[in-house]
Order: C-alpha cells, then sequence, then structure tokens
C-alpha cells in the first residue's frame, strides 16, 4: 500500500512540474538583442514589430515583418523584401 501512495505523488509531482514549465519560459528575462516572446494557449509566440506571430523566431530585426499567407499558412516573419504566393499580404 505504501509502494501506491508513493507512486501516486510522484506522478502528481512529475505532471505539476512540466505545467510549471511554461510560466518559467515566459517569466525569462529579455535582452535588447533579443525579440520579445509570450506564452499563450500552449505556443510560443514572437512579437514582430507589435504583431504577435506563433513560432519562437531568433534574428527579428528592422528588415523583419509579420505577414498572413492564406491556405494553412497563417502568420509568419519574413524579411520585408521576400516575395509572397498569390493572397499573402504584410500584416501591419
Amino acid at each position: 500500500m505504501r509502494m501506491r501512495s508513493f507512486k501516486t505523488k510522484l506522478i502528481l509531482l512529475v505532471a505539476s512540474s512540466s505545467l510549471m514549465l511554461p510560466s518559467a519560459i515566459s517569466a525569462a528575462t529579455e535582452t535588447e538583442n533579443m525579440p520579445a516572446y509570450i506564452y499563450n494557449n500552449g505556443f510560443i509566440q514572437t512579437n514582430v514589430h507589435g504583431t504577435y506571430v506563433p513560432g519562437y523566431y531568433l534574428n527579428v530585426d528592422e528588415n523583419t515583418v509579420a505577414a498572413f499567407i492564406p491556405g494553412g499558412v497563417g502568420l509568419v516573419a519574413v524579411d520585408k523584401d521576400a516575395v509572397l504566393p498569390e493572397g499573402s499580404r504584410f500584416i501591419e
């Protein structure tokens, strides 16, 4: 009986620890060279000049813009000089 109680407590500890990990990720401090990230609804999002784009983008600079690409792709961060598919648009 004691072993069953120990296993239950261990499983609850591991499960609760895994739920606290996203809070630790979003609470991390940011530097000047690193774009801002948030953890929202189970996904990391990157701030691209005021628009939060799903994903973890490392090289966000003044040439990076958010773009909407239809057809199941959605919001992405691209270079402002990139040629987008037909129907796509840059997000201001």
